[in-house]
């Protein structure tokens, strides 16, 4: 419209019943978006409390949380010191209680009992051993050095035999005479040496293949206890 042309009175008021409707037109699109807002918005909480749970929300009776089962107890516990067998146990402190006097008595052949005595020290230091028995006829083990065995093998006055299925590792040692046989043997990363003396005398020596014999019989024995 242009402010500058004066409005006549017989104009005066055409545009009334134009505005009018047009308000009303206005109203009834604000009436009709305020309808399509509502129908739009969210269902009440009695709505929602009436629809069926979709199971996503934590902590409800369908959630995962609450449906999906325990996980099942190990089948393999785990190893303490009760359930340990006796077997997988360290050596025991004394030697002298891995033999008993029978059958230190079937090894020398000689009538018991005998008493087990613990070896002299070593430069000052404790040695872990034991010997059975009396002077002439013995049983004794003792844990030594590796390089004993070592030195053993490069001497050619001595032999090894191999002595399968005695601990890790195990010879028969013997001199070339048939003197004084011993059996060596590793256990858990330890070595020892094993004797039995039937008569130790001046011709000790003809004993020689029976000590032996008793000697590989204990090694077998013993290398399962330490």
């Amino acid at each position: 419209m242009d402010r500058r042309t004066p409005i006549t009175s017989g104009r005066r008021y055409a545009w009334l019943p134009a505005l009018a409707l047009a308000a009303v037109a206005v109203a009834g699109c604000s009436s009709s978006g305020g309808g399509s807002t509502s129908a739009s918005a969210p269902p009440s909480s009695v709505g929602t409390a009436a629809a069926p749970a979709t199971g996503t929300a934590p902590g409800t009776p369908n959630s995962p949380a609450a449906t999906t089962p325990a996980a099942p107890p190990s089948a393999t516990p785990t190893p303490t010191a009760a359930t340990t067998p006796a077997a997988t146990t360290k050596r025991p402190a004394d030697a002298c209680t891995l033999l008993t006097s029978p059958q230190v008595v079937a090894a020398v052949g000689t009538a018991g009992p005998f008493r087990g005595t613990h070896p002299d020290k070593v430069d000052g230091k404790e040695v872990w051993g034991c010997t059975w028995g009396s002077p002439q006829s013995y049983v004794h083990i003792r844990e030594t050095s590796p390089s004993v065995l070592a030195g053993l093998r490069t001497n050619p006055e001595y032999t090894l035999t191999p002595l399968p299925g005695v601990g890790e590792e195990a010879y028969l040692v013997q001199r070339k005479d048939g003197f004084r046989p011993e059996v060596y043997f590793v256990s858990s990363g330890h070595l020892y040496s094993v004797e039995a003396v039937k008569d130790r005398g001046p011709n000790d020596d003809a004993n020689g293949p029976a000590e032996a014999a008793a000697a590989s019989g204990l090694a077998l024995v013993l290398s399962k206890l330490v």
